[in-house]
């Protein structure tokens, strides 16, 4: 297999507005609910995808016909994610241990969806020959996702869906652009505008979560995953580039609810556990938390036993967000007498009395 990062080059965009999304995840109904929002004007504005158009959601066949129809005949150009990459599994039957795992373990997957259609299944025939029925009846789509680019360049910006090693290089290895997490903390230094997804943003947090994109503008890098469909509160997120003037968009499908007390905080040191940096130690225990020492933040505290999974505290926040009686909040989850909610973007808590 040719491992060799691919590049694909445009003109910059000279009609309409640039807008770039990552990670759909499958999730066709909330990006079509996006596009309206942006008022998309097909053919007048561009699309840019960066990659991890499937996989996670359950309309993997729904939004691959989709987006191939779109490329077809709009201006809309895809990149590769690491999720996208599971075509190639199946076209050159690669790795195929590592294929069967992997569908063992994730309930929504683009392969399940195909094999569903044909009434076949990975776990009663051999898995060369469960690729060959997919490749049978299914090559186009498989052809599609396995021909995306991982980079596309413009005279302005450079987009990847993970990470470039650098503007001269961006890459010796396909993995080196799809698969790198944590891309912000290179601190690196790009005269062209990078934009990115993959990792989602809330990773990047460590004292109020925000699922909005990213700009580091030292080293000139968006990065724009809001963690939709993997992260609770995740969201869609849209960067858009509009001759000069550069916006952002957010969708998501939590529930909206009514604020009906104004909310203000004592005064409070935030702090967030993301997954990457949500390893901890259990110190002591009670019916409903537990007092942890995290190493990442050189700090003890008392958490919920609701965001403890395997010895990680996983995005749990102790930001009380402030209030005003008539609000509106996204609701993530409740747990006791709390209810974790989103607002504006931002994650925080807040008590199952201040919501309607």
């Amino acid at each position: 297999m040719d491992r060799s990062v691919q590049i694909k080059k445009i003109k910059s965009s000279a009609r309409g507005r640039e807008i770039v999304i990552s990670d759909i995840h499958a999730n066709l109904q909330l990006y079509q609910k996006l596009l309206q929002k942006l008022r998309y004007i097909p053919n007048r504005d561009r699309l840019i995808l960066l990659g991890d158009l499937i996989e996670k959601g359950n309309q993997n066949l729904e939004m691959v016909h989709f987006v191939m129809q779109q490329v077809k005949e709009e201006d809309v150009h895809c990149i590769m994610g690491n999720c996208d990459f599971i075509a190639k599994n199946v076209l050159f039957n690669y790795r195929l241990s590592f294929l069967r795992s992997v569908l063992a373990s994730r309930k929504n997957s683009l392969i399940h969806e195909m094999a569903d259609q044909l009434h076949i299944s990975y776990e009663t025939m051999p898995m060369d020959r469960y690729c060959q029925c997919l490749r049978e009846h299914f090559l186009e789509e498989l052809s599609f996702l396995n021909d995306l680019p991982h980079v596309i360049e413009s005279e302005d910006r450079i987009y990847a869906h993970s990470a470039i090693s650098s503007e001269e290089n961006y890459g010796k290895d396909f993995k080196e652009v799809m698969a790198q997490p944590m891309f912000l903390k290179r601190n690196n230094s790009f005269h062209k505008t990078v934009v990115v997804g993959h990792m989602p943003v809330t990773e990047y947090c460590t004292t109020i979560a925000s699922f909005d994109p990213i700009y580091d503008a030292k080293q000139n890098v968006w990065s724009i995953d809001g963690g939709n469909m993997v992260k609770e509160g995740g969201q869609l997120n849209a960067l858009i580039f509009d001759h000069g003037r550069i916006s952002t968009e957010r969708i998501d499908d939590l529930p909206e609810k009514r604020v009906v007390n104004d909310v203000k905080p004592r005064i409070q040191i935030p702090f967030f556990i993301n997954w990457n940096n949500g390893k901890i130690e259990i110190l002591e225990k009670n019916e409903t938390q537990c007092l942890v020492y995290s190493p990442y933040l050189h700090r003890t505290f008392w958490i919920d036993r609701f965001f403890i999974h395997e010895n990680k505290g996983t995005d749990y926040t102790n930001y009380e967000i402030p209030l005003k009686k008539g609000d509106y909040v996204k609701i993530v989850c409740t747990y006791h007498d709390k209810i974790q909610v989103k607002k504006d973007g931002l994650l925080g808590w807040t008590y199952k009395k201040n919501i309607d």
